[in-house]
């Protein structure tokens, strides 16, 4: 990706811009009613969009740049900082801070998620995943707010039993959004429900089969099972269908060791 083109487009009053749905989401007759997001630059909206595309397709490395590109554009862009906080390390309490600190005024769904945040950093979990459930509520047909909610509980908050509930919600709300089966399968595996765990990953696969992570998804599935020959081929189809995919290469090189060593017990 050539270097990002640094232009504001003028001195605006920030304004709320509907996002798109640019990765699979509900093919229901009446588009998805979209939470919007608050920024100042068409740029900024345009990187944050690819991002989030980037985000679900599990290019974490794209995403970040994506995001980083829309917060130049325009610093006071809340959602992006909210997504790369989501998936920072080091940064994370820069970014958290210049997120909570921001005085721009927000629509009433980005509200939700600051306080969301706020609460999330303060420890106070009950109250995040109070106002996520706000946000689910307002925009009951986005896809992305649901993501929102059900991978904090899984992955932020270690709650498994709620995550699936909550996935299980969205799906119904827009049964055709890929992303969800992911974390579906992955909170399934969490709790030893393998056979769940692989329904998840198998429609993951049929709605994504173009892409790379599905698979990659399914390998991690068959090594918890054991199923090293599997895994290989699936880690392998992973890195075969995207070559940035090397976790995939390195998973499948795992996987032909343990199927050696287990091919060795007498």
């Amino acid at each position: 990706m050539g270097k990002l083109e640094k232009m504001r487009l003028g001195f605006f009053t920030p304004v709320l811009v509907f996002s798109i749905l640019l990765f699979s989401g509900c093919t229901e007759e009446k588009p998805a009613s979209v939470m919007p997001v608050t920024t100042d630059s068409e740029l900024a909206l345009e990187l944050y969009e690819t991002g989030m595309v980037a985000f679900d397709q599990i290019k974490l490395s794209l995403a970040w740049h994506n995001w980083q590109g829309a917060i130049e554009q325009d610093p006071d862009f809340f959602m992006a900082n909210f997504w790369m906080y989501f998936i920072s390390s080091k940064e994370s309490k820069k970014i958290v801070d210049k997120a909570l600190k921001s005085d721009i005024q927000l629509n009433p769904g980005e509200e939700q998620i600051r306080l969301a945040l706020k609460y999330l950093v303060d420890g106070q979990d009950e109250k995040a995943v109070e106002h996520l459930q706000n946000l689910v509520n307002l925009y009951p047909d986005d896809p992305g707010t649901h993501k929102i909610l059900y991978i904090i509980q899984f992955q932020f908050l270690k709650d498994p039993e709620s995550a699936i509930v909550s996935i299980k919600h969205a799906i119904r709300q827009c049964p055709d959004y890929p992303l969800a089966y992911n974390q579906l399968g992955y909170a399934y595996m969490d709790l030893g429900q393998y056979e769940d765990a692989e329904k998840a990953f198998d429609t993951y696969i049929e709605l994504a089969p173009t892409l790379a992570n599905p698979f990659d998804s399914k390998g991690d599935y068959f090594m918890a099972t054991k199923q090293f020959e599997k895994a290989f081929d699936s880690y392998m189809k992973a890195f075969r269908i995207d070559s940035s995919f090397e976790i995939s290469k390195k998973k499948a090189k795992k996987a032909r060791v343990m199927q050696e060593k287990a091919v060795q017990k007498p």
